[in-house]
């Protein structure tokens, strides 16, 4: 009954899919999309200062772009598009007026001259500028134009040329007008080499237990007002969602037919005497592969034993691995290098190894059980009373080992002295008791060549799980439902948080664009119906829908509630730090006088008082008196009374060359590579100031 409900309730989705299924036969797909008024004329793609970029223009372009560059993937095209057609509205006039102009010379000259643009070296040479390239490219630039079949690819190159072209010249015209100046360059060498030394006592946040203060509902809403605007606060538009997977697995008939095909293969290649013609004749070559197999390497396959026991020529399997069958046949034996050292030890600790009177200690302590061994103590017995080792208490002391495994004195003597030798090595970790169990310097190496191929799934089998994942959508409807039959079906669900429309990938799932587009299409609560993504189907509800500009409560409230918690310990402690020396509060709120050395403005963390920087405490060290002691400082790791001890004096003068050079990359090209002109920190504030709203849905 409650999956008939469910059908009930979403039958008006099911009859849409299903329509949209049957008119996909009948009707071109453009004519589909336009009959029911979505992305094809009316609706915008997006908006730029309030004038709308069609959809029409949006998919001819992205369709054109792929033609010409051959896009492995479509949503690069589509964010490649989507970035050109706001530059075009947001600075085609600015170019014109300008004078921008892109001459003919100009043109040849940034495709294959003396300056190849850095657009056109990265997407045409792919970084690599060589005068054979620019030859190879002046030839195929000449046929495309000569030709009239080609002359569209070739007017479609230049169009794209042209206006990335313009855009790097405009790019490069701010970037100079955004330089830093030496005023500038000069305060940030202030702020770099001036340097204070302080006194202070800190109540961390931490170190203060929320028992002692109260946090209301009406709290947190007055911190939610107070800060909602903040820039740490302010949320981009985009969606919050949850997703499972049903894999798409092999089931028992597809290893059943698997195996009896690996079975076939086993008898027939066991029995094969040329194995390089009996891979080729079953098409397996590119399925095999040969692997040399000594000693750890060996022990860990599955089907060790086997292997190791198999005669030469012997096929071992068909088993599986995983989602894989093998079969492996043994070729050949042989001796190799491989030296190894079977020990055990008894590791003795001391605090300092270094000092001559604790070793000396040690050494008394390694003789004695010495004399014990010959009197016929077991080793093992010694190990589990006095050894300090837990890593290898359980196994009585023993280790087995190849060259480099281990600290050297350690290693040396199990290498350097004969199997039964009984003696002492010294380490960072103490002196160890060591008896030589074992020494090979050769091991046996097994070779095989291996088949493997990944269970082929039937297209059976990807129905039943589509048609499990459907079942999964149509009954459980809501984000609720969702949640509690995924916990109870034991599907892990992933969260994919701030989602913006223009995204390939969420969290953990990438080729994610489907979800994207729908999840901007969806209301809250909406479960979507399942995608196939790679080798599973995934399903999604949406939890959030998040506008741009300051987020709703409920959105950010467990950061809130955490704000408003921290005021109210800094209100309290303000109050009991007040008015005193510094050893008198320390002592009062169960802290320390600590000291501050050679902290900046540049760079004000504070050594050992939490991780963020505390600007409030480090300004107020720079402008107070020196040898007073401060009111209480509400900062970011707690709460601070500082008393400051010394100021340096700086004498600042030149041209603050480095300073400059290093408030430019840090103010307006951060991230960027060195072959990059871009601001794109001024770009981005250029979008938001021109309400660029991207409406694509994932489209």
């Amino acid at each position: 009954m409650g999956m008939i409900e469910s059908i009930r309730n979403r039958q008006t989705l099911l009859l849409t899919i299903i329509g949209i299924g049957m008119l996909s036969f009948l009707v071109p797909y453009d004519a589909v999309i336009a009959l029911f008024g979505n992305q094809a004329g009316t609706q915008a793609a997006g908006v730029v200062n309030g004038d709308d970029i069609s959809f029409i223009e949006y998919r001819t372009k992205v369709q054109q772009r792929n033609d010409l560059f051959n896009y492995t993937d479509n949503r690069a095209a589509q964010n490649e598009v989507w970035s050109d057609l706001i530059s075009e509205r947001l600075y085609g006039d600015e170019f014109s007026d300008l004078g921008l102009e892109l001459t003919k010379d100009e043109f040849d000259d940034i495709r294959y001259g003396d300056f190849v643009s850095p657009w056109v070296a990265q997407t045409f040479y792919g970084g690599q500028v060589t005068e054979a390239q620019k030859e190879n490219w002046r030839q195929t630039f000449s046929s495309m134009y000569s030709d009239p079949n080609g002359r569209a690819n070739y007017m479609g190159y230049a169009n794209v040329i042209s206006a990335k072209r313009m855009r790097e010249k405009f790019d490069a015209l701010v970037k100079s007008g955004l330089a830093a100046n030496t005023l500038e360059g000069k305060r940030e060498f202030l702020r770099k080499e001036g340097k204070v030394d302080f006194r202070y006592v800190l109540k961390t946040y931490a170190s203060i237990p929320e028992s002692e203060v109260e946090v209301s509902d009406s709290d947190v809403r007055n911190f939610y007002q107070n800060h909602k605007d903040e820039a740490q606060y302010t949320q981009r538009a985009g969606r919050d969602l949850e997703y499972i997977r049903i894999p798409i697995a092999p089931n028992f008939d597809d290893r059943e037919r698997a195996q009896a095909q690996f079975n076939g293969w086993a008898t027939e290649w066991a029995t094969a005497s040329d194995d390089a013609a009996f891979l080729s004749e079953n098409s397996l070559m590119g399925d095999a592969k040969e692997l040399q197999l000594v000693g750890p390497a060996l022990s860990v396959e599955p089907k060790a034993s086997e292997l190791e026991s198999a005669a030469i020529g012997s096929v071992v399997g068909p088993y599986f691995e995983g989602e894989a069958i093998r079969i492996d046949k043994v070729t050949s034996r042989a001796e190799v290098a491989d030296s190894t050292v079977k020990c055990r030890h008894i590791l003795l600790k001391t605090a300092d190894i270094t000092d001559p009177a604790q070793l000396s200690v040690l050494e008394a302590r390694a003789d004695s059980l010495k004399r014990r061994l010959r009197a016929g103590d077991a080793f093992a017995d010694l190990v589990n009373k006095h050894s300090e080792d837990p890593g290898s208490k359980a196994t009585g002391g023993e280790y087995e080992f190849k060259r480099g495994r281990m600290v050297k004195p350690f290693e040396n003597y199990c290498f350097d002295n004969r199997v039964g030798s009984i003696g002492t090595a010294e380490t960072n970790y103490g002196l160890h008791l060591i008896e030589v169990l074992d020494q090979q310097w050769t091991a046996e190496a097994l070779t095989i060549q291996r088949v493997e191929q990944k269970v082929s799934i039937s297209s059976g089998t990807s129905s039943e799980t589509e048609q499990i994942a459907m079942n999964f959508a149509i009954e459980y409807g809501s984000t609720e439902d969702f949640r509690n039959a995924a916990d109870t079906m034991g599907y892990a669900i992933v969260e994919g948080k701030g989602v913006v429309a223009a995204a390939t990938a969420i969290s953990g799932l990438p080729n994610a664009g489907e979800i994207v587009g729908w999840a901007f299409g969806a209301e809250p609560g909406d479960v979507s119906n399942p995608f196939r993504i790679d080798d599973n189907y995934v399903i999604a509800t949406l939890v959030r829908i998040k506008e741009a500009g300051a987020p709703p409560l409920e959105n950010v409230e467990d950061q809130m509630r955490a704000g408003a918690l921290k005021d109210k310990k800094a209100e309290r402690y303000v109050e009991l730090m007040t008015g005193a020396s510094l050893d008198d509060i320390a002592t009062s709120v169960g802290a320390e006088v600590k000291t501050a050395n050679a902290v900046s403005l540049q760079s004000p963390s504070i050594s050992g008082a939490g991780g963020a920087a505390e600007p409030d405490v480090v300004g107020a060290a720079f402008s107070s008196e020196l040898n007073s002691t401060s009111a209480p400082i509400q900062g970011a790791n707690g709460v601070w009374v500082i008393s400051p001890t010394l100021r340096n004096n700086v004498e600042a003068n030149g041209e603050f060359a480095s300073e400059t050079t290093t408030l430019n990359d840090r103010t307006y090209f951060r991230n960027l590579p060195a072959s990059s002109g871009s601001p794109v920190r001024l770009s981005r504030a250029i979008q938001e100031k021109a309400n660029v709203e991207d409406l694509r849905q994932g489209s």
